[in-house]
């Protein structure tokens, strides 16, 4: 039904939670955009949104660790932070306890909580 329109914003959310996941790994990369968060994030929107019985596949688990590689420097985990939050506040149908599960599920570590309420500023990099 409206599974490509609504997988944006879901995408999105996810993508920050694996953007900050990067933050462990370290790499470096341009700055990440909202569309490319939500291309590599759309795989995992079936999951996302709580389709009884689904667990993440491979091409999820594998954009994942794209978007992980790619959020390595901070100004990308804040990028894909703002994203997620933005696309958070307009799709409920997101499950926020499968989001924060998702990197573990795809054998990715990240040391927060995933969640619309992320404060995007604690990715940012410090000051010199």
């Amino acid at each position: 039904m409206g599974r490509a329109s609504s997988s944006r914003p879901a995408t999105l959310a996810v993508a920050a939670l694996l953007l900050l996941a990067a933050a462990a790994r370290g790499a470096s990369a341009a700055a990440l955009q909202c569309a490319q968060v939500a291309q590599l994030m759309a795989p995992c929107m079936p999951y996302l949104t709580g389709a009884p019985g689904l667990t993440p596949y491979g091409i999820c688990c594998n954009c994942l660790g794209v978007l992980n590689q790619l959020a390595a420097a901070p100004a990308d985990r804040v990028a894909a932070c703002g994203c997620v939050k933005a696309a958070a506040g307009g799709f409920p149908s997101v499950d926020f306890a499968r989001a924060a599960g998702l990197p573990a599920a795809c054998g990715l570590s990240i040391s927060f909580a995933i969640s619309p309420n992320m404060d995007c500023t604690q990715y940012a990099p410090p000051a010199t």
